[in-house]
């Protein structure tokens, strides 16, 4: 969609958005209703003022997704009556154009090009651009995260990531599987060895200041698919674990938006991007692997792989980056699934203020998690006999807080490490699709605290 700023109402089909409290006939949020204004059909859409900005524009891309077919080529969308995020509801708007239908072959229409004209209080040409580019950047993430295993690779993961920095000026290095080795990346090797596709080690770095120092390092788990290895997992519903390299898509997001916004942050996005296979190369329970830090790993359950090549990449990145502040997104546990359901992803700090500010960005984005303990009362759960550390957890309980606990020894101690678990947020049921499908989840939470801290 084209996003156009107007002050007068061409002859065309109006979107007029209202309050609640100025429904007639009890039009609830949400509730939209078609009127005879003169010659010219309106559409009022009804919602509270005081909704949350995913809330708002989840509320127009429903919407849109529903009445669009009547719309007309150019509507105007009237905000005038009003107060709420004009930004999330463009944002929206926007949204509505996504499709998982690529890839069938009855269906190639392309989505229709079609120009809003923006009435509002506090839009401007700024506003609208900014909006508009973080839907097409949301968009391109859930579309990757959508793919099917075998349109996306560890390799596929690290292409799209080369062409998205040379077509938005920032530098992106894919290391291939003998680099991996050569780096001493040995759990992401380990991990990937039994798929015929090798893993990928994914480095992209933003500079939009002079400075050379990372104010931020994003790392985000990159399985392009999970069998659970030789640990395999029920064939019920594994075709979702497609969806297992979310964190992954999101961190690549995010450099993207920042690159394409021009924001003053140095940045960088690592991903680890490796393909969990069951093959007689594959590693088996029981091993003990080396890793990038040194420390090693007795292999408990292969389908405990996502912390592997997260531990190697959160040692590489503290160690040659030397980042002010690190976050690591991943889709790692159900366990953070079964303590916080679908509407928030579990959040890992020992730094109060870095916990506070993820966890307040989350609320201002809607993108939500919720702070979870990292006390030093977990550490025996990832003790093993044979190694420095285990895979897994001695105890069937407190799964995520385990995983979060695994990571941590890998991160040096840094002052300002978080870990996000987010599995339940990254791909989930909705209105718009027969089944699961990817969010988006991360691009608005990142969006919001890459802001934050520039502006702390």
């Amino acid at each position: 969609m084209n996003f156009r700023l107007t002050d007068t109402f061409p002859d065309l089909v109006s979107i007029k958005i209202f309050p609640t409290t100025s429904a007639k006939d009890g039009m609830e949020h949400g509730e939209w209703d078609w009127v005879r204004n003169d010659a010219t059909p309106e559409l009022h859409f009804y919602l509270k003022s005081d909704s949350e900005e995913k809330e708002i524009s989840h509320q127009f891309r429903l919407l849109a997704h529903k009445t669009k077919h009547r719309w007309g080529k150019v509507p105007v969308v009237d905000f005038s009556s009003f107060e709420a995020s004009e930004s999330a509801a463009i944002k929206g708007l926007a949204l509505s154009n996504y499709r998982l239908d690529n890839l069938k072959t009855d269906t190639k229409k392309k989505s229709e090009k079609r120009s809003l004209y923006i009435i509002g209080k506090h839009a401007d040409d700024q506003t609208l651009n900014e909006a508009e580019i973080e839907a097409e950047v949301q968009m391109r993430i859930m579309e990757l995260v959508d793919l099917p295993p075998n349109k996306k690779t560890p390799e596929d993961l690290g292409q799209w990531a080369r062409a998205s920095a040379k077509k938005y000026g920032y530098d992106c290095e894919v290391w291939n599987d003998d680099h991996v080795i050569s780096a001493k990346l040995f759990a992401l090797h380990a991990v990937g060895k039994g798929s015929v596709n090798d893993p990928v080690f994914i480095v992209s770095r933003y500079f939009g200041k002079k400075e050379e120092e990372i104010d931020l390092a994003l790392v985000g788990k990159g399985v392009t698919f999970d069998t659970g290895g030789i640990s395999i997992k029920p064939s019920a519903n594994m075709h979702f674990m497609k969806c297992d390299m979310a964190g992954g898509a999101a961190v690549l997001g995010a450099i993207e938006l920042a690159a394409r916004l021009k924001l003053p942050i140095n940045l960088a996005a690592i991903v680890p991007a490796a393909e969990n296979s069951v093959d007689g190369n594959s590693v088996l329970p029981g091993e003990v692997i080396d890793t990038y830090s040194g420390k090693t790993v007795e292999v408990i359950d292969t389908d405990a792989e996502g912390r592997l090549i997260l531990a190697d990449a959160l040692s590489w990145t503290v160690r040659n980056l030397k980042p002010k502040t690190i976050v690591d997104m991943a889709t790692l546990t159900g366990s953070s699934v079964r303590a916080l359901g679908y509407e928030a992803a579990a959040l890992y700090s020992s730094n109060r203020e870095l916990s506070d500010d993820l966890f307040k960005s989350g609320l201002e984005s809607g993108d939500k998690c919720w702070p979870m303990p990292l006390w030093s009362d977990y550490d025996s759960y990832i003790q093993s006999d044979v190694a420095d550390l285990a895979n897994l957890p001695s105890k069937p309980v407190a799964g995520s807080i385990a995983a979060a606990k695994f990571l941590e020894a890998f991160t040096d101690k840094h002052p300002r490490w978080a870990h996000i678990d987010m599995p339940g947020v990254a791909f989930q049921g909705s209105a718009f699709a027969k089944n699961k499908s990817a969010t988006g989840y991360g691009i608005a939470l990142f969006r919001t605290f890459m802001r934050n801290l520039i502006t702390e």
